[in-house]
């Protein structure tokens, strides 16, 4: 009877892998149209065709942003309050069994 589920098993993943590498090219497929539409039409981000021109060429000042000014620095380490160990109970379980592997 395992065989038979083991033979369920391997024909389920390849049918799934088969599916993944299908779908995936269909939608690379859909991709690349959608990018040469948008191509052929203007909308693509990478190739723009609209330049700004600098602003030294309008005359057109730039103002500067003014730094922070900073009131108060901390200099000294605050560590977290928070030095619980974590509620891990599975590994508290393989740390106990490596160490009693190692005893005996």
């Amino acid at each position: 009877m395992s065989g038979l589920i083991q033979l369920l098993q391997n024909t389920l993943i390849r049918i799934v892998a088969f599916l993944s590498v299908t779908l995936k090219s269909i939608g690379n497929l859909f991709k690349n149209i959608s990018n040469f539409l948008a191509n052929v039409f203007g909308f693509s981000e990478s190739e723009s065709q609209y330049y700004l021109e600098n602003d030294d060429s309008k005359g057109i000042k730039r103002s500067e942003p003014k730094p922070m000014l900073t009131t108060e620095e901390k200099t000294s380490f605050e560590p977290s309050a928070n030095k619980r160990r974590s509620n891990n109970k599975q590994m508290d379980y393989y740390r106990k069994m490596a160490q009693e592997i190692q005893k005996g």
